[in-house]
């Protein structure tokens, strides 16, 4: 009977409290510590962190540079990467809306063929695919969509401070395919300017445990696996020299981020950056490649 209550009664005590941005620095601690327990199967001191998981879960909690919501949220993305680099580094987007209405509305401006996200989501969750704008449910899209609005249902009500400050859009961009109908992803992990490696997600969300595969900066495969994630093989990128460079300007003055590009045959775009991978809550093999990443992870005073 306790437990019954219990899964009734928290989703109710959550709405009083608010989303997780709203909590004290106390309550998302132990929150979060929680959750790391039951993941990594023990606890730490979190001002104490020595491994490159335990490190972010100090910076959810802590790292804050007055902006991080224009790096993460994915339509103020663009708009910062236009600034850093220029034009043309990311997908071209049609329109961002704030509520459902507002898409409906600009519903025939849209093409035949586009992608829905939301800004405030990550891991493949809040994505739509869209091949045949005339062959679509509009009625079981507003119902599916509708809910991407939902603070509670975004990052917004994670223990990730960078979403802290950003409002639940959805963006409509141009689809993108390559090699086999889909993009490889290439992710670099990147330490206040400098590149350490380089994973690539290949058959994206296509399974829970599609590949990933790490690579070092000479693109020799590295003998480390990230959580239950198979490990394949994947091509160099055509701009590999570009995608480096890329990653080591925009990685400049942040702790850690992550620099994720699509590679194309005509040219790279920036698919997001990200402060904080699987929210530190996936385990990496082996356990040394954890700490020597916690290593180059030098978190700021406080």
């Amino acid at each position: 009977m306790k437990k019954i209550l219990t899964r009734i009664l928290s989703p109710l005590l959550q709405r009083l409290r608010g989303t997780k941005s709203k909590w004290p620095i106390s309550q998302l601690i132990k929150g979060n510590m929680d959750l790391y327990e039951s993941r990594h199967g023990y606890r730490f001191d979190i001002k104490n962190a020595k491994t490159f998981t335990e490190k972010l879960q100090w910076y959810k909690i802590y790292y804050d540079n007055g902006y991080l919501e224009k790096v993460v949220d994915k339509a103020f993305f663009k708009d910062y990467i236009k600034e850093k680099l220029g034009e043309g580094y990311t997908i071209p987007m049609y329109n961002v809306y704030s509520n459902i209405k507002e898409l409906l509305a600009d519903w025939d401006n849209l093409p035949e063929e586009f992608v829905l996200k939301s800004t405030v989501q990550s891991d493949g969750k809040f994505i739509e695919v869209i091949r045949n704008k005339s062959e679509v449910n509009k009625e079981e899209l507003k119902a599916e969509v509708a809910n991407w609005f939902n603070p509670y249902n975004t990052l917004i009500n994670s223990f990730c401070r960078a979403y802290y400050r950003a409002k639940p859009r959805v963006l409509a961009e141009q689809y993108m395919s390559q090699f086999n109908d889909q993009l490889y992803d290439y992710k670099f992990f990147c330490f206040n300017g400098k590149i350490e490696c380089v994973y690539v997600a290949l058959d994206h969300f296509m399974d829970e445990d599609y590949p990933i595969t790490f690579y070092d900066l000479d693109w020799n495969k590295l003998d480390v696996q990230y959580g239950k994630h198979k490990v394949g093989d994947a091509p160099k990128p055509k701009h590999w020299e570009e995608m480096k460079e890329l990653a080591q300007k925009l990685s400049y003055g942040f702790p850690f981020i992550r620099v994720d590009f699509f590679d194309t045959e005509d040219r790279l775009y920036m698919a997001e950056l990200t402060f904080y991978p699987g929210g530190g809550m996936t385990s990496y093999y082996p356990v040394s490649f954890n700490q020597k990443l916690g290593d180059l992870f030098i978190l700021p005073q406080t």
